[in-house]
């Protein structure tokens, strides 16, 4: 591989707006203008429900529990673009929809069938709406949620199996055995239109990452066929990623040019840290950071459109009205299309960038891409002004990733493997052992009801 064998297929100025446009869409990417969140936490039966008297809540018929539902809302406003007033009217008509209570959140709360508490909260700033929060404690887990999901394409199960014969005189109920599923029903929450604009993009997002695997698998292959090279090469494309002009090294003297320059050009902030490179490795970084823009352009709203196809995306293909999160009461025993994380269990969001997650290592390993957005608030255990060991932390980080390997699919064939991950499982399920009373119902209903700012 020579030098000779690549031409610069523009300015090192226009590849430096790609990597400065590439910082900016990284370091916001996560955040949607419009973000919801929907947590189910489940109590067992009251240890003393059967002895309760008229002012305590009854035991339900089924023995099946309590559900505490809780619905969020948030709106990011630093994420509305300047002048965009299809995103501001957009943002307003939601905050609308939730101060005066006809937003679809508080139609699936007023379904809930004497809910045995409940509330809402809202914050302000500086008198604009920045979070929404409504909770409902209640009975009869089962018919609770097949209301509350009645207008989405999921139909809730929720059953409740004693593992041991309950005695008449039993005061606390016996080991259970719980199982909540979400039953795919077909059909999506986009309108027509918004399912055509998905389709268009979809096609465009599959063709730039082809391009954007072939251009990782040359730069892949210089280094390895340049392992010594490795390290500065991968610290050069990251520091790109990041907006760094690269230190290209000095010729003595250009083709066709008797003298060298009088100075060299100075180098932008963050390049002192960097070795020089050669003229080959950046050029082949510039070419994988240009065509890595396009990819992140999902989590930016376009000119004339309200949502960002990332958003249009998720409401295409994820079947549930927000990012659904179960807390069991009890140690989980099956786990089919939920997560574990944080305090219970999710279902990873069905949207564009997910799917594209999942093909790391099917086509590009370690996509770099992906691990820029993985890991862009991550100081690797350096200190926040030490530039130079966060860079070196980045690059042993990422390569302890695994061998770099390449092979770029087609346009056609990565469209398929999107379309595969989008894909709703038929059914979703979680299977726990409830074996003690814990929580009682009466301390989840001492949640303070708020409904002010």
């Amino acid at each position: 591989m020579t030098v000779s064998s690549y031409r610069r297929s523009e300015p090192f100025g226009a590849a430096l707006i790609a990597g400065l446009l590439l910082t900016v869409t990284l370091a916001a990417c996560t955040d949607d203008p419009i973000s919801e969140t929907l947590t189910l936490e489940f109590f067992p039966e009251s240890a003393d429900a059967s002895n309760s008297g008229g002012g305590e809540p009854a035991t339900p018929a089924d023995t099946a529990g309590y559900v505490r539902i809780e619905a969020q809302v948030d709106i990011r406003r630093h994420r509305i673009p300047k002048d965009d007033a299809l995103v501001a009217r957009r943002v307003n008509d939601r905050t609308q929809a939730l101060m005066n209570e006809h937003d679809p959140w508080h139609i699936r709360f007023d379904r809930i069938f004497e809910p045995l508490a409940d509330g809402a909260e809202w914050q302000r700033a500086e008198r604009a709406l920045t979070s929404y929060r409504r909770w409902a404690l209640a009975a009869d887990p089962n018919g609770t949620l097949q209301d509350f999901f009645v207008d989405t394409p999921m139909q809730p199960v929720f059953e409740v199996r004693d593992n041991e014969r309950r005695l008449p005189d039993q005061s606390r109920p016996p080991p259970q055995t719980v199982t909540l599923a979400f039953l795919f029903a077909g059909g999506t929450r986009a309108t027509a239109g918004e399912s055509t604009t998905v389709n268009r993009g979809f096609r465009n997002f599959a063709a730039d990452a082809a391009r954007y695997q072939r251009r990782v698998a040359v730069l892949w292959k210089y280094m390895d066929e340049n392992p010594g090279r490795r390290f500065e090469t991968l610290r050069g494309l990251f520091a790109a990623a990041d907006g760094d002009e690269l230190p290209e090294s000095q010729l003595i003297a250009k083709p066709r040019q008797l003298t060298p320059p009088a100075a060299p050009t100075p180098f932008r902030r963050g390049s002192e840290s960097l070795s020089r490179l050669r003229d080959l490795e950046v050029e082949l970084i510039e070419r994988v950071v240009d065509a890595g823009e396009p990819l992140v352009e999902i989590f930016d709203i376009q000119e004339g459109d309200a949502f960002t196809l990332q958003e249009l995306s998720r409401r295409v293909f994820d079947p549930f009205p927000g990012i659904v999160t179960v807390e069991p009461d009890g140690a989980v025993a099956e786990a089919v299309g939920f997560v574990e994380g944080g305090d219970g269990y999710s279902v990873p969001s069905l949207d564009l960038w997910n799917a594209y997650r999942a093909l790391d290592g099917l086509f590009v390993s370690p996509d770099p891409l992906v691990f820029l957005l993985e890991t862009q608030n991550d100081d690797f255990g350096c200190r926040e002004d030490d530039d130079v060991c966060r860079s070196n932390g980045r690059v042993s980080a990422f390569l302890q990733r695994g061998p770099l390997t390449a092979n770029p699919g087609s346009s056609a064939r990565i469209r398929q493997t999107l379309e595969a991950e989008l894909q709703p499982l038929d059914e979703y399920r979680l299977v726990w052992i409830r074996s003690d009373a814990g929580e009682s119902v009466g301390e989840a209903a001492e949640t303070p009801i708020e409904t002010g700012e």
